[in-house]
């Protein structure tokens, strides 16, 4: 997958968004925000990435400072991220919160995911039919499979470990990728991913969307098929910020 042409893609369809909103419209997925407080975020989020990606060194994130229109600084911030990353190698040294795969392509991927969530946040704010925010298949197995890599571990080491209880195996109907993932040892490891030949005690089945979405609590859990009891308990605790 081209994680930098998807960026560009989900960048594109949020300043289109973002054009049409008051600014003042609640979003869905983040209580207590609207669709003013997600841009700025977005665009904040933009811009801590360029920094760390040009000068190669870990950076704090900076204060939001947006400027009039809104739209205009969002796509702006946005601009200067795809820039920076193009201006890079894949494979330049670039460190990252996880301190593993400390490469430009570890934040290629991840704003990519950044800005797909949050296009999926500015598009329910809006009130817009489901066909308008879908997410391609591929792009959302690419991102089921970074929340195992990558937020688990985090969100671990926050003190927010996600609620894995047994061998559960998650399967995208439509892409037929599968992931197994397993409880690990105590509160302060991270679930396991296993390989998808291991023994699994539960499942949960649908379309590569719907699990990314709902890994992110931006859709219903009861869109998924549950075989196991279990599994119920990762979908509703934490799995993300």
């Amino acid at each position: 997958m081209d994680h930098l042409l998807e960026l560009g893609t989900a960048m594109t369809r949020f300043t289109e968004l973002t054009s049409k909103a008051t600014g003042d419209e609640e979003v869905p997925g983040c209580p207590g925000w609207d669709v003013r407080d997600l841009a700025t975020h977005l665009g904040t989020i933009h811009r801590w990435a360029a920094a760390i990606v040009l000068s190669g060194q870990r950076v704090k994130m900076p204060q939001p400072v947006v400027t009039e229109p809104l739209v205009d600084w969002y796509a702006g911030s946005a601009g200067a991220l795809l820039a920076a990353l193009q201006a890079v190698s894949p494979d330049e040294p670039v460190p990252n919160f996880t301190h593993l795969n400390e490469r430009a392509s570890f934040f290629m991927r991840r704003q990519m995911h950044e800005a797909t969530v949050h296009v999926v946040d500015a598009a329910q704010a809006l009130g817009l039919e489901e066909s308008e925010w879908q997410v391609l298949p591929e792009v959302a197995a690419d991102g089921v499979d970074e929340v195992l890599q990558v937020f688990f571990p985090r969100m671990t080491a926050q003190g927010r470990r996600p609620d894995v209880r047994c061998r559960i195996r998650l399967v995208a109907s439509d892409t037929g990728d599968e992931w197994v993932i397993a409880p690990g040892s105590g509160d302060l490891t991270p679930p396991l991913q296993l390989h998808r030949s291991y023994h699994s005690d539960a499942s949960v089945r649908g379309t590569a969307a719907d699990l990314y979405l709902a890994l992110w609590h931006r859709v219903s859990r009861f869109r998924l098929e549950f075989e196991g009891t279990d599994a119920t308990a990762l979908f509703d605790g934490p799995t993300t910020p």
